[in-house]
């Protein structure tokens, strides 16, 4: 059961990234339940998870920005991919570069 999952997982990364309209990482490889995919980061730092960004409290328009940016990428993943994120949180979000 664990296989079939991760290749959906596969196919569903991958008509994300080819719609053009969403960052998210590429999966290069699966082997059996194991997905390879890009790495998202700067050299050997993975970016972090949102949860775990810092992002200044005096920023509210840098907030308002990222709270737009997942608005219309959940809109795209919906309207172009045909797909519904069923555990978007903090937690499975990455920040890098702003």
């Amino acid at each position: 059961m664990v296989k079939l999952w991760a290749e959906k997982e596969v196919r569903n990364l991958k008509r994300i990234c080819m719609s053009g309209k969403i960052r998210a990482p590429w999966p290069y490889f699966l082997k059996n339940n194991v997905i390879i995919m890009e790495f998202i980061g700067h050299e050997s730092v993975a970016a972090p998870r949102l949860k775990d960004a810092v992002i200044g409290t005096e920023d509210a328009l840098e907030a308002a920005h990222l709270y737009e940016e997942c608005l219309i990428m959940m809109r795209n993943l919906y309207q172009t991919c045909r797909l519904v994120h069923g555990d978007l949180s903090e937690y499975n979000l990455l920040y890098h570069d702003k």
